[in-house]
């Protein structure tokens, strides 16, 4: 029978904008096998116009909920750190799947590292893609950026890393803008899995990337640039991986067309600011954690 726990380890913050559809999976995820008191979890529901935070309260009753007038992920996040009240501080987007174990996982190395971020180890559940969009994801996998593992959506941050951090900008990159600002004093948790779902086609995933690249332009115009050179050292490393081995090919061929059409988008996009969600992935609540 679990006991009770006076002190919780962490607050779960979960920026949630319109995802009545996987925000129950979400917590249920979480929160199965979570000890009782053991995670503050908010939910920060900012600009919904569904159920987002209805489904959160009847799913959670033990999660604190709030509802901002405003869809912003960022306003919403910081939101969410000032009512924290208990630390470190664990960030969550509202689509992924994660267990109480790897949240333990994640603080429990942050604490002893005394690293101001820490991050877990990502999978990319494709099962439920095209074909295009899973050879995709096996050739991206080759970009320097993943040798030191993928760090976004589901990470935790000390006190100090906090106080490092600030206040996060308004920009569309927020997990960026804490990796190159925190990266330098950070720690992989592989014990610590948590599941992105893929797009599941192509037209999704060039919106994904569209956001990606725009959020990442956005960086640069604030000065916010990753360090000088590294950029382009990743770019000539990712290509002669994927050269070197024939079975990356198809997967090269529809990065190139990806990125391509996703530039493209943005190009002839009137509003760069609008947020965009990935709704193939979200179209059900078919895997758990």
């Amino acid at each position: 029978m679990p006991y009770e726990i006076h002190d919780r380890i962490c607050t779960i913050i979960i920026p949630a904008y319109n995802e009545a559809s996987v925000i129950a999976g979400t917590l249920k995820a979480l929160l199965r096998g979570a000890l009782p008191g053991e995670l503050d979890v908010i939910v920060m529901c900012n600009g919904c116009h569904d159920k987002t935070a209805e489904t959160a309260r009847s799913t959670a009753p033990e999660a604190r909920v709030y509802e901002l007038e405003e869809a912003s992920k960022t306003k919403a996040l910081n939101a969410g750190v000032a009512a924290a009240e208990a630390g470190p501080v664990v960030f969550l987007d509202a689509d992924i799947k994660v267990s109480a174990q790897s949240v333990r996982q994640l603080v429990h190395r942050l604490n002893w590292s005394g690293a101001f971020l820490a991050y877990g180890q990502a999978r990319f559940h494709t099962q439920q893609s095209g074909w295009a969009v899973k050879a995709f994801y096996k050739a991206w996998q080759q970009n320097p950026y993943f040798d030191r593992k993928k760090m976004g959506g589901f990470f935790a941050i000390s006190a100090g890393g906090l106080e490092a951090l600030g206040a996060i900008p308004d920009v569309t990159n927020d997990d960026e803008y804490v990796r190159r600002t925190l990266m330098k004093n950070s720690v992989w948790v592989e014990a610590a899995p948590y599941q992105i779902e893929a797009p599941r086609d192509l037209a999704s995933l060039v919106k994904v990337r569209s956001r990606v690249y725009r959020g990442n332009k956005g960086l640069a115009d604030a000065a916010l640039n990753a360090p000088e050179g590294a950029a382009d050292n990743n770019a000539r490393t990712f290509a002669g991986r994927l050269v070197k081995n024939p079975k990356f090919w198809p997967g090269a061929c529809v990065f190139a067309g990806v990125a391509v059409a996703a530039h493209l988008r943005n190009r002839m996009s009137d509003n760069h600011t609008v947020w965009e969600q990935d709704t193939s992935a979200r179209s059900a609540e078919t895997v758990k954690a």
